[in-house]
């Protein structure tokens, strides 16, 4: 029997072109294997892309666009939104994919969702297979973001407003960095009382999946991989897929 995987990018152009790659390197090395990328469309700026890929599509990798309403977010958290709002076109979709009745149907083994597409573990729960998450970003980012989520979950007020560290000399220090990090020197997300609740919102779920693939190479962030997979850390497996 075959082996189906569905693949849900994020439809900006690096996302969308990572995933295809890693899609193509995986049906490369299994015969066996099939995946459906789920391609879920409301930005005009890749609707060429989207096109150029879907005629592509062949019986081992497929594409499949939804696109929903005719809604253009133009904002992360609209797109967030936006992209939870599609969760039944596409458990319609996969239903369709591996429907019984069909000849030659496929067995769904699980999904893979990219960062920003982290509701579709909700989709993945209902077919009772495992969900795995492509992290195109590098290990040590994941790591930091991580173990941001483990420090305000740890803490029983719920504080957002981190403005006041704009100007701090105190380090922090991440267990999959190598040296301390200096506080003035967090990336905006960390410090913005309206994006931090949205990305530790998106840590926690990132804990939900099976395992993490992230788009880095073992040589180059060897210690941070190291903390990520030796099982002292709280986090799913973590696997090194790069360069896409």
């Amino acid at each position: 029997m075959k082996i189906e995987l569905i693949f849900i990018p994020s439809t900006t152009n690096s996302h969308l072109m990572a995933t295809v790659e890693m899609a193509e390197r995986l049906i490369d090395q299994n015969d066996r294997l099939s995946i459906t990328i789920i391609i879920i469309s409301f930005n005009s700026k890749t609707t060429s892309m989207i096109t150029s890929l879907t005629t592509t599509s062949n019986n081992r990798l497929r594409y499949e666009v939804i696109s929903g309403e005719n809604q253009q977010p133009t904002e992360l958290k609209a797109t967030d939104s936006h992209v939870q709002s599609l969760k039944p076109l596409v458990r319609d979709a996969v239903a369709k994919i591996i429907d019984p009745t069909q000849p030659d149907s496929p067995r769904l083994a699980g999904f893979v969702v990219d960062m920003y597409c982290t509701t579709m573990i909700d989709v993945a729960n209902e077919f009772g297979v495992p969900s795995y998450l492509f992290y195109t970003s590098n290990a040590g980012f994941l790591g930091l973001l991580l173990h941001m989520q483990l420090m305000y979950d740890a803490v029983e007020e719920d504080k957002h407003d981190m403005s006041e560290l704009e100007d701090s000399e105190a380090e922090l220090v991440v267990p999959s960095l190598t040296r301390p990090y200096p506080l003035k020197c967090l990336p905006y997300i960390f410090k913005s009382k309206e994006w931090l609740p949205f990305f530790l919102t998106q840590a926690r779920r990132f804990r939900e999946t099976k395992g993490i693939l992230v788009n880095t190479v073992a040589d180059l962030e060897p210690h941070a991989l190291k903390f990520l997979s030796d099982g002292e850390s709280d986090t799913p497996c973590v696997y090194s897929v790069g360069p896409l």
